[in-house]
């Protein structure tokens, strides 16, 4: 529903800001684009959160310095030769009435994905996620950088943008700047407050003097990076009051952490609070004076949004999951409908972490605005039919979803009395209750859309056969555990064990197949339950398919809850009450200790369904759930070949 105000949807004008709304959709890496070329796909994603209501619109990083080309899909901003495609990409948004301003980045000692580089810092030391060792830059090259800004702001200027932002935040170069914990220099550009702002405070000035007074500046800051030594809010108070009287930005972002293992609070996951680090931005605001704040990190929604600007926490909200889920977060909250709602699960930064283009647990057109309509055109008359989806698990409710907004007549059938699946059986395990959501939204989607549910009914080969041929049938049944042999031992399912709760005999032992969050959620809330939890992987590590983000705080809730983990060993058998396990490699066997109980987590198979032309979901290959939500659509949308159909003229 909308917010009962809506201060945070009114126009908004501050200085060189001037905005249809409060509401900004803030950078997040894409992988969209090349490092020379501003693509259609990008273009048509930034569209999109434009069309969607956004007041504005920051880009993605884009490098400023070939020192600072972390990856081959970032756009070099300080190339002139691009300014062609940026000018592009703000009409794209300019269409909309939504600012755009560009995010300009410079990695320094972060070189992330491109250790080969050799990175630049204003000191030496070694990164400690990308794991190099920079070079401290000389007085030169720190001038040869703050230039590069200035250019890529100047071709940006060019190309219609409204602004630019500095990425001032997560232990990128100008925060290493600004942090005691990573300038140790002693000269013009390090040493007290005043000193290490220097760098960005000439970055503002330049682009200033380059730009002119029509051409907004905004900062991105990390106003505490929780480590020892580093920013703090006292401190981020005091660089904002340097540079309020030296070179004061348009509006400040207050984001939070760094590269190092403070990284968890960065983009915090459905494991936090909402809202967890609102206080930052409050926090600046005390000392910000006219200078608008933005307050980011985990806002989930409108109305969380607005509570921020009434209660004068912040005067603009940025987020960017949320925007990621649904494109058209703010027109929905306009109209009082639902967006939908974003779960934190935070697999799209782990796509594009690990090279990825951007996408979303089961929003199937993010990342892919250019081919799939996130609004879903319906068909003409003449190409509308029946679809018939058997299974209401995440694949089926899509596939019904769909189906349903192209303008089908669809039935959705469900032996359960409920759906969502493997979904649904996720939200149960303490701690992934947001998960729920998903299934909450997809079931209302599907409803609204005029999908007939038939709930508790199983479906058979007979019933297939009655169907008449015209219809199109999607088998979505899911997957089932695998028996697990091990002898001597008390085996259950990972799924059995959240639906049994208390009613397992320990210790217990959990055998991890699946290496994803519900697996570790459920360890750790048995530890904290009170039992003894040991994790087994044949694995060097757990947690293999969990975004290195989020990865910090599962193992650290792990070793919290006292969970004992073994890795690179696979079960053998129980003998006289106690688990022997075999070393992956070295074939040797050892005694582990008392197990009550042996939890098997994965694997899975397609469980047995009745025949059909189109197999979709974890019926046809148990996957992720990002895999089986977008080859559901792309089956129902017709943007895939129905491999499983003999027919092709009955593809719809």
């Amino acid at each position: 529903m909308p917010p009962a105000s809506t201060t945070v949807l009114e126009p908004f004008r501050s200085g060189r800001l001037d905005l249809q709304n409060r509401m900004a959709f803030v950078a997040t890496v894409t992988n969209l684009s090349r490092n020379t070329e501003v693509s259609d796909d990008l273009i048509a994603y930034y569209a999109a959160r434009a069309r969607g209501g956004a007041g504005m619109v920051v880009t993605e990083g884009l490098s400023v310095h070939p020192t600072s080309i972390p990856n081959g899909a970032v756009p070099l901003a300080y190339d002139p030769s691009l300014v062609p495609g940026f000018r592009r990409l703000a009409d794209a948004c300019h269409e909309h009435g939504t600012a755009a301003f560009g995010q300009l980045w410079h990695v320094g000692r972060q070189a992330l994905w491109n250790p080969t580089l050799q990175p630049w810092a204003p000191s030496g030391g070694r990164d400690p996620y990308s794991g190099v060792t920079a070079r401290t830059m000389t007085d030169g090259e720190v001038r040869q950088v703050v230039d590069g800004f200035v250019t890529s702001a100047v071709n940006l200027h060019a190309a219609g943008f409204d602004g630019v932002e500095l990425h001032g935040a997560h232990g990128y170069l100008i925060t290493q700047f600004l942090s005691p914990w990573s300038n140790h220099r002693d000269d013009a550009w390090g040493g007290d407050t005043a000193r290490r702002t220097a760098f960005v405070a000439a970055v503002v000035r330049g682009i200033r003097e380059a730009c002119g007074d029509d051409f907004a500046v905004g900062l991105k800051i990390s106003a505490h990076e929780y480590v020892e030594g580093g920013i703090d809010l006292a401190e981020a108070q005091r660089i904002v009051e340097v540079l309020r009287s030296t070179a004061p930005p348009d509006y400040l972002a207050v984001s939070q952490a760094n590269f190092s293992p403070s990284l968890e609070y960065h983009v915090p996951d459905l494991a936090f609070d909402d809202m967890p680090f609102v206080h930052l931005a409050a926090g600046v605001r005390e000392v910000a004076g006219d200078v608008p704040v933005m307050a980011l990190a985990k806002i989930p929604d409108v109305a969380a949004a607005e509570r921020l600007v009434t209660d004068e926490v912040a005067d603009l909200v940025g987020m960017a999951r949320p925007w990621v889920a649904d494109a058209d977060l703010v027109r929905k909250a306009e109209e009082g409908r639902r967006p939908r709602p974003c779960t934190y699960c935070n697999i799209c930064w782990d796509f594009i972490h690990t090279g990825r283009r951007i996408s979303c647990m089961y929003a199937p057109e993010a990342g892919r605005e250019k081919t799939r309509d996130g609004r879903v055109t319906p068909l003409p008359d003449p190409q509308r039919g029946t679809v018939r989806v058997v299974g209401a698990g995440l694949a089926g409710l899509e596939a019904a979803r769909t189906a349903a907004l192209r303008g089908h007549s669809v039935h959705l059938y469900e032996a359960d009395d409920v759906v969502g699946g493997r979904l649904r059986r996720d939200a149960l395990t303490p701690g992934r209750e947001r998960m729920g959501l998903a299934v909450e939204w997809l079931e209302d989607e599907v409803r609204s859309a005029g999908a007939k549910m038939h709930l508790g009914a199983t479906v058979t080969d007979d019933d297939v056969a009655a169907w008449p041929d015209d219809d199109m049938v999607v088998i979505a049944t899911g997957a089932a555990p695998l028996p697990v042999d091990l002898p001597g031992a008390t085996t259950v399912s990972l799924e059995d064990a959240v639906a049994r709760g208390d009613a397992l005999a320990g210790p217990l032992v959990v055998v991890d197949e699946l290496e994803d969050e519900p697996v570790y959620a459920f360890a750790t809330a048995r530890a904290q339950a009170g039992d003894d939890v040991v994790l087994l992987t044949r694995r060097e590590a757990p947690a293999r398919r969990v975004a290195y983000v989020s990865r910090i705080g599962t193992f650290r809730r792990l070793d919290e809850a006292g969970v004992v983990t073994h890795t690179l060993l696979e079960p053998v058998r129980v003998q006289d009450g106690e688990l022997v396990a075999r070393h992956v490699y070295s074939g040797q066997e050892r005694v582990l200790g008392p197990v009550g109980t042996v939890v098997t987590a994965g694997p899975a198979a397609p469980a047995e369904h009745p025949d059909g032309p189109v197999v979709v979901g974890d019926a046809s290959s148990p996957r992720s759930y990002v895999a089986i939500d977008q080859e559901a659509h792309d089956v129902v949308a017709g943007l895939t070949a129905l491999t499983h159909h003999s027919d092709p003229k009955d593809q719809r």
